[in-house]
């Protein structure tokens, strides 16, 4: 439970290297999650307003409790995990969160550091949020999938952009060749079976009239998890699950932490579904369709997010 507590803080620490445009004046210092019944916030005290998702807070900024109302408050100063329970009211300060009145737990300390590289990577995604202007071309075939990915019977699918509907495919998972027919949409999803446990070379090719019309020079790689590998993972979900339950987000950002980066664009997907108001988060899914090179469906996504944020100001 330490161990998801602490991915709970990771996830918190790349959506603030994520989010950092739309806070470009404050910077957040906290996140609200798992809120449960009327929980609110507000910026001066004054105006409220409702919170049923995950919410990032800026110094300065106030959350407050019903009767009915609960949630969670992690801390990014401090690394640390609190439970706010009904009729409080909190404060968010350059440190921290200060209660003002009601109940709020003791901080619960995490386990560990972040990873540097972690840091790093995360701070990188805000670029892929950018909207850029581009002269109308013609579409290529030059077909881009991403470089590693992890599967498993669970989560078995493998996606990759559609370049045109008069395409179709062929999948070559360790030299054998898998055709793939020709499909409408922005993404062809695929799903695999048969593999052995580990990593195995895979590659797609562009086909029409059954002749080649592109072919990547090189294959990546494909990591199929299954035996103690897989065991691990689901004891990992379920603690997840069981720390943030029914929460697609998070549960998502477990996934992609751990190479299931299909897995998680469609958590993030179906949450987005539940809370298409949600700006805050939006750029995770942005991050997972570049990293997938679903090009076309990253600039939707960030032309939308931008709209978003515009509205906001």
């Amino acid at each position: 439970m330490k161990h998801l507590k602490f991915i709970l803080l990771t996830v918190l620490c790349l959506v603030f290297g994520l989010a950092g445009r739309g806070y470009a004046e404050t910077n957040p210092v906290a996140m609200l999650t798992q809120a449960q019944g009327t929980v609110e916030y507000s910026k001066d005290g004054a105006k409220w307003k409702a919170v049923s998702r995950n919410k990032l807070l800026s110094e300065g900024e106030q959350v407050r409790t019903a009767a009915d109302g609960a949630a969670k408050l992690i801390n990014q100063t401090t690394s640390t995990v609190q439970d706010m329970g009904a009729n409080s009211v909190v404060k968010i300060t350059a440190n921290g969160i200060e209660k003002v009145s009601g109940s709020l737990s003791e901080p619960a300390k995490t386990e560990g550091d972040l990873l540097e590289s972690l840091d790093k990577r995360f701070a990188k995604a805000q670029r892929y949020t950018t909207v850029r202007r581009s002269v109308d071309k013609a579409k290529s075939t030059k077909l881009e999938t991403i470089k590693e990915i992890s599967l498993s019977t669970r989560y078995p699918d493998l996606v990759w952009s559609n370049v045109g509907p008069e395409y179709t495919y062929e999948l070559i998972i360790d030299e054998k060749p898998v055709p793939i027919a020709a499909g409408s949409g922005d993404m062809i999803r695929h799903k695999i079976s048969g593999l052995a446990a580990g990593k195995h070379t895979y590659l797609v090719k562009v086909m029409q009239n059954g002749q080649e019309v592109y072919a990547p020079k090189k294959g990546n790689s494909l990591t199929w998890v299954d035996g103690d590998a897989l065991k691990t993972l689901e004891k990992g979900m379920k603690e997840m699950q069981s720390l943030a339950p029914g929460d697609d987000f998070m549960l998502g950002a477990y996934m992609e932490d751990h190479g299931f980066t299909v897995a998680a664009m469609d958590l993030y997907r179906k949450y987005f579904q539940a809370n298409p108001k949600d700006v805050d988060m939006r750029p995770m899914l942005i991050k997972t369709y570049h990293d997938l090179n679903l090009k076309d469906l990253q600039k939707n996504e960030a032309v939308q997010y931008q709209k978003m944020l515009a509205e906001q100001e």
